[in-house]
Order: C-alpha cells, then sequence, then structure tokens
C-alpha cells in the first residue's frame, strides 16, 4: 500500500480542502493527514519548538507515532508560512512541479479545454520561474570597483585604496599602526581581558 502524501495532491485540492473541509475532495487518508499537518501549523504558532510543537501534536493525536507527528511538524513548516521558517525553495519547487504534471496530464488528453489548460499552465510557468536576468552575476565584480578606508589624522582625511595597502611593506605598516594608536599602549593584564571577551 502505498503511503499518504499531500505533496502528491494538486495545490487545487488541498485549497479546497483548507477552505471547505466538509466538502472535501481528498481522500479520507489525506484528510486525516491534512488535518494534523494543519493543526501542527496551529500549534507552531504558539510553540515554535519542533519537539514541543511535535508533543502537543502527538496529545492531540494519541494514535500517531513521535516519528510521524514530527514529520507533521516538519511537513507544516514546509507548507505553511507563519512566525516560524517558510521553506520557501520546498513551495517553489513543488509548485512549478505540480504545474509541470499538469502540462504532461494535458497533452495526453488531445481535447480543446486540454489545450486552454496547457496554454494557462505555460502562462503561470512563465510566472512562477520569473524573468530572465538581464546580466550573468559576474564573481569578479567587487574587483572592478575601488574600495577605501578613510583615516583622519591631526584634523585630515586620508584614503587609502585596498589594492594599494595590500602592497605596503609590513615595516610601514607597523609605523602607520603607531601612528594610529599611539599612545594607547595597553598591558598584559587588559590584553589578557580583551582576549576573554
Amino acid at each position: 500500500m502505498s503511503k499518504a502524501s499531500i505533496e502528491d495532491c494538486s495545490f487545487e485540492l488541498i485549497k479546497s480542502h483548507v477552505l471547505d473541509p466538509i466538502n472535501s475532495p481528498l481522500p479520507a487518508d489525506k484528510q486525516q493527514l491534512m488535518e494534523r499537518i494543519m493543526s501542527a501549523g496551529k500549534i507552531l504558532d504558539k510553540h515554535p519548538i519542533q519537539r514541543q510543537a511535535a508533543s502537543i501534536l502527538r496529545a492531540k493525536y494519541p494514535e500517531v507515532s513521535v516519528t510521524t507527528s514530527l514529520n507533521d511538524v516538519r511537513m507544516a513548516i514546509r507548507l505553511f508560512n507563519s512566525t516560524y521558517t517558510f521553506d520557501y525553495d520546498f513551495w517553489h519547487a513543488w509548485l512549478l512541479n505540480d504545474i509541470i504534471k499538469n502540462i504532461e496530464r494535458c497533452q495526453n488528453n488531445k481535447s480543446e479545454l486540454s489545450s486552454k489548460t496547457i496554454a494557462m499552465e505555460h502562462a503561470n510557468l512563465l510566472k512562477a520561474i520569473g524573468p530572465k536576468p538581464v546580466d550573468p552575476v559576474d564573481p569578479l565584480r567587487n574587483e572592478k570597483h575601488q574600495f577605501n578606508i578613510i583615516i583622519q589624522a591631526n584634523g585630515s582625511e586620508i584614503k587609502l585604496d585596498l589594492k594599494h595597502l595590500k602592497n605596503i611593506p609590513g615595516a610601514v605598516l607597523q609605523e602607520f599602526n603607531k601612528a594610529i594608536y599611539g599612545g594607547n599602549e595597553i598591558t598584559d593584564v587588559e590584553a589578557e581581558e580583551i582576549m576573554k571577551t
């Protein structure tokens, strides 16, 4: 016997079940699963810790195992957006997969209604995928920009470019540090306190 899974159901079936649970088109086993997942979502609103939510869910549904209640809580996190983390990538992949399955189903039925459904699903697919990026992301874009460290010393500002800073000899950098932090030497005790924080 195949395991009941909400991910196998279409968006329209789940939506119609949520809006009208009494006249739900879902099979009985999936209706029970959906009710548990919706309960888990409501529990997570008040108790966002997964293990705690799973324990409360198990108290509400004593016939389910600990593993099943944890799986229901994880599914609620993925399907319902609330105060807990929403897994956008999972939801987006599920939506794209559902649209593609609808297109494949309709391609096998050579009817006029199927052709209209395919056209609508293609439009939905384009919306879900989004526009094509104008330019690919340049991995060297940071190297094209100039980054400066601005130092204020003796009432004047000095701009140091990071590219030039790395080419300065070590002895010059030490003198530069002394000039910036001059007179602010710390003792060993102060250094230990800084290291502890």
